[in-house]
């Protein structure tokens, strides 16, 4: 009988302390999950922002060359105003790029050379200019046209690297994500399988318990216990509704009282000794 109270009472304590354990890791789960999708969600929007940007300042450096060329082509005012408009827009580009990937040596690599690039192939030199305010030749226009493609050329492929940087760092993004909750969904089912094993042995628990509180008719005469309408035995109760076998023993009194009553059969005559103190 101790050892099924034991054997309740640690069933008790599991069950009670399974589901807090898995209510106490489910939330840290939440919470960890939470501020992983918090991380990529913001890399990810990092990273569409810069590629973005790439676009953006290959647009700005396109204009600017056009208008350059425009510039030493005519001469003319327009252009050169149109050209410190785009080199303005391409000036804050590149800042807002540095800002963008102040953590990441390989794109601070890039805008240098992209930078050096812009300040050797994309500047106004006054040299260039035939007296100031006249046409170039239709030699020197080619030349231009030619230089400016390749500028273009190898301007677009800085960005084009920078731009790829930034999708290798997209794509360890997503599959990082991936990755998380799929874990996440993992650990929530086998959580979850814990706390409905824990309910079930809080209800077999209860049952047992409900079981044991009900009151158990003994015979004042013959000790025969009543169950299920039937006067048995007390080893056959406990065998059928506990599942214990019982052995049988003979007490101190009992072997007293046999000796007693052997010996009263074989000499009916004889005073019968006195019982010895206890």
């Amino acid at each position: 009988m101790k050892l099924i109270q034991h054997t309740n009472r640690i069933l008790f304590w599991l069950g009670l302390s399974l589901p807090m354990f898995a209510l106490v890791v489910i939330g840290w789960i939440v919470h960890q999950t939470g501020g992983q999708f918090k991380d990529s969600f913001s890399q990810v929007a990092h990273t569409y922002k810069v590629l973005n940007l790439v676009q953006q300042t290959q647009l700005h450096l396109l204009d600017a060359e056009t208008e350059r060329r425009g510039y030493l082509l005519t001469a003319s005012d327009e252009y050169l105003n149109a050209y410190g408009k785009a080199m303005s827009s391409v000036r804050s580009d590149i800042q807002e790029l540095g800002n963008l990937a102040y953590d990441k040596a390989d794109q601070q690599t890039n805008l240098l050379e992209l930078q050096s690039l812009i300040s050797d192939r994309l500047r106004i030199d006054p040299n260039m200019m035939s007296d100031g305010k006249t046409n170039l030749h239709n030699e020197l226009a080619i030349a231009l046209t030619d230089q400016g493609k390749n500028t273009m050329n190898e301007i677009g492929h800085v960005l084009f690297e920078m731009g790829q940087a930034e999708e290798f760092l997209l794509n360890n993004s997503q599959q990082r994500a991936e990755s998380d909750t799929i874990s996440s969904q993992i650990t929530s089912v086998v959580l979850i399988g814990t706390v409905a094993l824990a309910l079930i042995f809080i209800v077999l628990i209860v049952l047992r318990l409900e079981k044991l509180q009900k009151v158990v008719t003994v015979c004042a005469w013959t000790g025969q216990v009543k169950y299920e309408g039937q006067w048995i035995r007390l080893d056959e109760y406990l065998q059928r509704r506990f599942g214990l076998f019982v052995s049988h023993g003979l007490s101190k009194e009992a072997a007293s009282k046999m000796i007693q009553e052997i010996q009263e059969l074989k000499n009916p005559d004889q005073q019968p000794p006195p019982n010895p103190p206890r």
